[in-house]
């Protein structure tokens, strides 16, 4: 018989840990590699663009395929299992350049993720879509605020290539138990990418990436940032956790809002905070920047859920996968150019924090973007039937 809804999101949710734990590393390894290669803010910013590339430009095709023939959870099996193939092959590196080549393994594992748990979540709450979504915004939350601590003190303890190696172990993990706790859905051999491209799709997927692109900048470059104004690499690892525990509140915040006010209401107050929030960060330093920094995080952090909500509220149920893919995709691949071009910026001025603050422009184009979008069908989406689960 096919798992229950509660099974389906207990699994996506620790799931969702496991995922969203491997997309948050980056930043707190970058201290490590850049002193073994003597590494700038350029080459970090690369190195980055590398990491969520395949991320951003799969994920759509990737929905799609899952879409037409019914395969989200062989695709959610392979996404975690190329991603451990990824973090394992980084660990024993033996220059920078071929980082900068297998990370692109993590980022294809990566674009597996979001669009099938997302399809397989709205099946099973067709309903309360927002506030499940904001459940399953637990288990990423977890993930983003347990990896910068976790991996500066295996980094410490055991070298960053050690630590490399061992978030490889719970993605394996996470492959066996979705492949065997989760059913696969019908195909929908109909379903096209193209036809999944609407106009309002389009612009929810720019507005959403937008004000996610700067949030997402802020974090990557935040522990190296710090550790060039003195903080150990370990102190400012463990304070990015500390901020990133407002995810922990602002993921189902988020979800429940998007079912009360709706995406679009949401989407602005988020853009309006993080516009003012940058304010904040450009004109102080010490205690009261590093408060902006959390709180943009927060607000980035909040509309996962809604993007994901958002994105299934625009397609119909067939669809779920790509509609997804295609925003969280369209966000990868912002975020992906964004990196390298704040790093370039960050050398040239020879300040990461004058080159964070010159993303002000985004963020008041992501407010732009979200007052333009048009408020989306409220009606339920028909849940797809499901095969039963298979050994």
């Amino acid at each position: 018989m096919s798992p229950r809804p509660r099974t389906v999101l207990t699994v996506l949710l620790g799931a969702h840990v496991v995922n969203d734990f491997g997309s948050t590393v980056l930043p707190a390894f970058l201290p490590a590699v850049a002193e073994e290669f003597n590494l700038d803010y350029a080459d970090l910013g690369l190195l980055s663009f590398a990491f969520v590339l395949l991320t951003g430009l799969l994920q759509p095709a990737a929905g799609n395929y899952a879409d037409r023939a019914g395969r989200r959870r062989f695709m959610l099996v392979v996404g975690f299992t190329v991603g451990a193939g990824g973090f394992l092959a980084m660990a024993v590196a033996p220059t920078f350049w071929f980082i900068v080549a297998v990370s692109l393994l993590c980022g294809l594992g990566q674009a597996m993720y979001h669009p099938q748990a997302t399809a397989l979540i709205v099946n099973a709450y067709p309903e309360r879509r927002g506030r499940a979504l904001g459940i399953h915004g637990w288990g990423g939350s977890i993930g983003h605020f347990a990896a910068p601590a976790a991996v500066v003190l295996m980094v410490a303890w055991f070298g960053w290539r050690w630590a490399m190696a061992a978030v490889a172990l719970p993605m394996l993990l996470a492959a066996l138990v979705v492949r065997f706790r989760l059913a696969e859905t019908q195909p929908s051999p109909a379903v096209t990418l193209r036809g999944s491209l609407t106009r309002p799709l389009i612009i929810a997927a720019l507005a959403f990436g937008v004000v996610g692109t700067v949030g997402r900048s802020f974090l990557v470059f935040f522990v190296k940032m710090l550790v060039d104004e003195g903080w150990s690499n370990t102190s400012a690892g463990v304070l990015l956790t500390v901020i990133l525990v407002g995810g922990a509140v602002s993921q189902p915040l988020g979800g429940w809002a998007y079912d009360r006010i709706g995406g679009v209401r949401v989407l602005q107050i988020a853009a309006v905070a993080t516009i003012v929030l940058m304010g904040v960060f450009a004109v102080s330093s010490g205690a009261l920047s590093l408060f902006a920094v959390g709180g943009i995080a927060f607000f980035e952090f909040s509309l996962f859920p809604v993007a994901l909500a958002q994105a299934s509220q625009l397609a119909s149920a067939e669809r779920t996968g790509a509609a997804t893919g295609v925003v969280f995709g369209v966000s990868g691949v912002m975020t992906a150019l964004a990196q390298p071009a704040v790093g370039a910026l960050a050398e040239a001025l020879n300040d990461i924090r004058l080159a964070l603050v010159w993303q002000l422009p985004l963020a008041v184009l992501g407010l732009a973007l979200a007052f333009y979008m048009k408020a989306s069908d409220r009606r339920p989406v028909q849940p797809l039937p499901s095969h039963p689960v298979t050994g």
